[in-house]
């Protein structure tokens, strides 16, 4: 799988998962699904946006070589 497909799937994957826990926080409202999106949900999606950062890299970077070695 390239880069750019792994890159697409991780931030569909992350959009849905939001999409799906919104769905849930209309009726899971008390302090543990608050606890919940901040132990879990926020770093979580702070770490698929580094993540899709670091392949947008590695695309570029990867670009470059093929491109080097042509």
């Amino acid at each position: 799988m390239s880069v750019h497909a792994t890159k697409a799937r991780l931030s569909g994957m992350s959009r849905q998962l939001s999409l799906e826990w919104e769905h849930v926080r209309a009726t899971w409202t008390d302090d543990k699904a608050r606890e919940f999106h901040q132990r879990y949900l926020v770093p979580l999606m702070a770490d698929v946006e580094k993540a899709v950062a670091a392949m947008e890299q590695l695309e570029k970077l990867m670009l470059r070589v093929k491109e080097d070695c042509e």
